[in-house]
C-alpha cells in the first residue's frame, strides 16, 4: 500500500499548478491566493530546498558512517594491543562536515589524562611569529634611533 502523505505532497486544482504544499504531517501552506506563475516559482524554490536538505543529510550520513568506522577500528586496535600486554596510546583528530572530532585512547598515563598536544588539536603555534615580529620591531627601532 502506498503512503498517502507521499502521494499528496502537492495538492492540485485540476491540471494547474498545485495550490497547497504539505510541509509535514500537520502543516501546509495554502497558495491558492497567488497567481499561477508565482506558485510555479515558489514550488521550484521549494523543490530545490528539499533537494538541498536531502543532499546535506546524505553528506552528513556518509561522514557519520566513516567516523563510526574509524573509531571502531581504532578502538579495536587499542583493545588488541592492550590485551597483548603492550602500552598503547592512539590519538586521532578529524575535521568533517559534522565538526571536529578529537580522540585519545589507550592504557598509558598520557591516554588516561586525555590531553592532546597543540599540534594534535590543530592549534597553530604562534611563538615563531612573535619572535620574528620582535626582531623586526627591534631592527626598526634601532634604525629610527640612528637616523
Amino acid at each position: 500500500m502506498t503512503n498517502e502523505n507521499d502521494k499528496n505532497k502537492l495538492v492540485k486544482e485540476s491540471d494547474s499548478v498545485p495550490s497547497k504544499i504539505n510541509l509535514g504531517p500537520s502543516s501546509s501552506i495554502d497558495l491558492s491566493f497567488l497567481p499561477e506563475n508565482e506558485r510555479k516559482t515558489l514550488l521550484v524554490e521549494y523543490s530545490k530546498g528539499i533537494l538541498d536538505i536531502n543532499k546535506k543529510a546524505q553528506e552528513l550520513y556518509v561522514d557519520a558512517v566513516a567516523l563510526e568506522k574509524v573509531l571502531g577500528d581504532l578502538s579495536e586496535t587499542t583493545k588488541e594491543v592492550s590485551e597483548s600486554g603492550n602500552a598503547v596510546t592512539i590519538t586521532h583528530s578529524q575535521n568533517t562536515k559534522l565538526g571536529r572530532t578529537e580522540i585519545m585512547m589507550g592504557n598509558t598515563e598520557q591516554a588516561q589524562v586525555g590531553k592532546l598536544s597543540k599540534s594534535q588539536t590543530g592549534e597553530k603555534d604562534w611563538i615563531p611569529f612573535y619572535i620574528l615580529g620582535g626582531i623586526i620591531a627591534i631592527i626598526v627601532i634601532v634604525a629610527l634611533m640612528y637616523n
